[in-house]
C-alpha cells in the first residue's frame, strides 16, 4: 500500500477523505482548495441536475396522463406519486434550489414533452408548447390532469 497521497486526478474517493481530514485539522495550508472548491460547485449542480430529472419524469407523466388516458395504470400513477415526493424530499434537503424552480421547470417541460411524444408515439402538435400547470399545481397530490374530479384509479 502506498503511503503517498491520493491525488484529485487517480483516486477522487481518498482523495475526498484525506482532504476532508486536512480541513478538519485546520491544515488549511496543505488542502487542494482549488479541487475542493470545484467538487463543490460539481456537488451543487448535481443537486440541480437531480431535481431538474425529478421535475423531467413528473411532467412526461403528467403529459401522458391527460393525452392518453385509455393507457393510465398503476406504473403511471405511482411514478407521478413518486416524482412528487422526490422533488419535496430534495427540496427539503435543498431549500436554495427553490429560487431555481422557474427555470429547471422550463427547461425539464422541453425534455418531458420530447420524452412524452416519444414513448405515446403523439404529434407535438397534440401537447402544449409551454407547461400548462403552475408548480403548485402539478404538486398538489389531488392532481391529475384530464380527470374533472381527481384521480379515479
Amino acid at each position: 500500500m502506498s503511503t503517498q497521497p491520493a491525488t484529485y486526478d487517480s483516486d477522487l474517493y481518498t482523495w475526498s477523505l484525506e482532504q476532508a481530514e486536512l480541513l478538519r485539522q485546520g491544515k488549511f495550508d496543505q488542502a487542494d482548495l482549488e479541487h475542493i472548491i470545484e467538487e463543490i460547485e460539481d456537488m451543487s449542480k448535481s443537486e440541480r441536475r437531480a431535481l431538474q430529472s425529478f421535475l423531467e419524469t413528473l411532467l412526461m407523466h403528467l403529459l401522458k396522463w391527460e393525452y392518453q388516458p385509455a393507457y393510465r395504470g398503476r406504473s403511471w400513477k405511482f411514478t407521478i406519486i413518486e416524482q412528487r415526493k422526490r422533488i419535496e424530499s430534495h427540496l427539503e434537503e435543498n431549500p436554495g434550489l427553490k429560487s431555481k424552480l422557474p427555470d429547471l421547470i422550463e427547461i425539464a417541460y422541453g425534455y418531458a414533452l420530447s420524452g412524452a411524444m416519444r414513448e405515446t408515439g403523439l404529434k407535438e402538435k397534440i401537447f402544449p408548447e409551454a407547461n400548462p400547470w403552475s408548480y403548485e399545481q402539478f404538486m398538489d397530490p389531488k392532481f391529475w390532469p384530464g380527470e374533472a374530479d381527481g384521480m379515479d384509479q
